[in-house]
């Protein structure tokens, strides 16, 4: 049962939102990887070593990621879905651009803005607009879930140096696509 959760930053800090993402994954279990990427993001990386319940940092430095952009970000994340069973991401501008398209990729549902862990599988969540709060159970091997920052309070700083494993940046594709004057168009 193991957690992924993936650092929102801005390449010098980790944000806020990533502290209570990770106090909501502790709740959920305690094999808990952090995926910093970004560009030159070493000071995250530092700041990252120090959250207590992460297990494992995954790093990823590569300029396609300085803008932290979903499109590059998502691909990533799919080539590492498979060695977890929960991707977390805060419910920020962020994690609600990136988990939906992550969730397409690998044709499991999304369980978005939660605000407490009832159990391994079974998750409240805020609908209609605050006014009732639903229940949710997922049965997906890999369950996708942005986290309600202000319903789980921050992770401390106390945690002593925690590993880190570089991984390589996601830069091939399937598939191919190429247009214009080659092919006759313009």
């Amino acid at each position: 049962m193991s957690i992924l959760v993936i650092a929102e930053h801005d390449n010098t800090n980790l944000k806020g939102a990533t502290l209570n993402t990770v106090a909501a994954a502790k709740e959920i279990g305690s094999d808990i990887t952090l995926l910093v990427a970004g560009s030159n993001a070493a000071s995250v990386i530092s700041e990252a070593q120090q959250l207590n319940g992460i297990t494992k940092i995954l790093s990823c430095d590569n300029d396609l990621y300085k803008n932290s952009l979903a499109e590059e970000l998502s691909n990533l994340v799919v080539s590492l879905a498979s060695s977890f069973s929960y991707i977390l991401a805060p419910a920020t501008t962020f994690g609600k651009n990136l988990l939906p398209r992550i969730s397409a990729k690998l044709d499991v549902q999304q369980i978005s803005d939660i605000i407490s862990v009832e159990s391994e599988d079974t998750f409240k969540r805020p609908i209609y607009a605050g006014s009732c709060i639903a229940t949710v159970k997922s049965n997906d091997a890999v369950k996708l879930i942005t986290v309600r920052s202000t319903a789980f309070d921050p992770v401390a700083n106390d945690n002593s140096d925690v590993p880190v494993e570089s991984v390589d940046a996601s830069t091939s594709a399937n598939i191919v696509i190429s247009g214009g004057r080659g092919m006759q168009s313009g």
